[in-house]
């Protein structure tokens, strides 16, 4: 369950998940990766769960929540993967509106009776080579709110019994190889991405299954 101004909301349990809509930034969209390449395509092959992608590179959790409606609820997908916040971190320099976002695409993922998962994304990898965008980014000052951001998600989801898609445990994301400018994952990032969510995944249909 999880707690937003002191309203209890239980997120709905599937008994199967067929489809699941991929929702965030360029992180979810795979930037500068072929599709084949993407993590959830690898994984949906290796899972047989449908992963539709609706990453949405430089979008912040402000443009994702303009967006959910149309790009998820309205699908009727079983199942939805939240993950954003970064670019919230890079523009805004805060952490706390997009925590505030993901409680809120939670909440509504809940009330429209999907099952909520929510990522927690690779760490950035200093020194970030990424020159894209045109806007001035202290990547050094974001990496340390992007470690208090993710701090909070992993603390949030627990306490709120929310499912976490974990992307950096069993990970050693310090190979530089990972990456392809400290921001975005390599091809070989994409396959660790992978394996993560693959493994997730299993487990959670054991899980359900009662296995």
């Amino acid at each position: 369950m999880i707690t937003f101004e002191n309203q209890i909301i239980v997120p709905e349990k599937k008994e199967k998940i067929v489809k699941i809509i991929c929702f965030g930034d360029s992180l979810t969209f795979g930037y500068q990766v072929s599709r084949e390449e993407k993590w959830h395509t690898i994984a949906e092959k290796k899972t047989g769960i449908q992963m539709v992608n609706r990453g949405v590179s430089g979008d912040t959790t402000d443009g994702m929540l303009n967006r959910i409606q149309k790009q998820v609820f309205n699908v009727k997908p079983d199942g939805v993967i939240l993950m954003g916040g970064y670019n919230d971190i890079f523009f805004n320099h805060s952490w706390e509106r997009a925590a505030q976002n993901m409680i809120t695409m939670v909440d509504q993922s809940s009330a429209n009776g999907l099952q909520v998962f929510v990522a927690i994304p690779p760490p950035i990898h200093l020194p970030v080579a990424f020159k894209e965008g045109g806007v001035m980014v202290d990547f050094k000052k974001s990496a340390g709110m992007i470690e208090a951001y993710c701090q909070w998600l992993r603390d949030d989801t627990a306490l709120s019994q929310i499912s976490t898609l974990d992307f950096r445990a069993a990970v050693d994301w310090s190979d530089k190889d990972l990456y392809l400018d400290g921001i975005h994952q390599s091809p070989a990032g994409h396959r660790q991405m992978a394996d993560s969510a693959i493994s997730f995944f299993k487990n959670w249909v054991k899980n359900q299954n009662g296995y």
